[in-house]
């Protein structure tokens, strides 16, 4: 009769090694697994983000409307204003609280400051009395480099900035005598909008996003 035998201790660690080596490329595979879910996860988040801060920043172009802005102090802007970083625009519909009340026209301002981080806040009228109407910044996309705007205009086709840059008759302070004083200036601030305009997001994760609305 044939009598079994166990295992030889060269078999055991031979099995062990077998395990071990399962196990660590078990534990690797897990690892990448938990390292991906945490890359689609940042990517999911940008992406929101991003496409967050394009649909907001959309909704205030189509929402813009012809009326001039007057700050508290300083002179009035246009109804659609850009420089030094920001883009202001005068728009309408913007849903308010119940316990607020206005006339349902705001100043939209959007910034992107130094840090590559751009932030939208609010005037809740066209004519604020004092600074402290204005909400807080709230911030919206960060990872931007730059921003670049552009205005369609009639006659003079795309304009860097919201500006037309055509004359118009100003009267000159100090005319006397019934006399009109009329004299042909640039146009400082309008309550005239162009025909169309155009936002460039330069971002450091998405390359340039442009934006083009109609705004007639």
């Amino acid at each position: 009769m044939r009598r079994d035998r166990g295992l030889t201790l060269i078999e055991l660690v031979v099995a062990m090694a077998l395990f071990a080596l399962i196990a660590i490329m078990g534990l690797q595979a897990m690892t990448g697994t938990l390292r991906l879910r945490d890359r689609l996860t940042e990517m999911d988040d940008a992406a929101h983000q991003v496409g967050q801060a394009l649909a907001l920043l959309r909704h205030d172009m189509g929402a813009a409307v012809p009326i001039v802005f007057h700050p508290p102090e300083g002179a009035p802007q246009s109804a659609l204003h850009s420089g030094g970083g920001a883009l202001s625009i005068s728009v309408a519909g913007q849903p308010q609280m119940p316990f607020e009340r206005g006339t349902g026209l705001n100043r939209v301002e959007w910034r992107l400051d130094a840090s590559g981080t751009l932030t939208r806040r609010v005037w809740p009228t066209l004519a604020p009395l004092r600074d402290s109407q204005q909400t807080q910044e709230s911030r919206v996309l960060t990872g931007v480099t730059d921003m670049e705007v552009r205005s369609y205009w009639p006659q003079r086709g795309w304009r860097r900035g919201t500006s037309s840059g055509t004359l118009r008759e100003a009267q000159v302070s100090g005319s006397t005598d019934g006399d009109t004083g009329l004299s042909a200036v640039i146009e400082n601030y309008s309550d005239t909008l162009p025909l169309g305009l155009e936002i460039t997001l330069v971002t450091r994760d998405h390359g340039r996003l442009v934006l083009v609305e109609s705004l007639r």
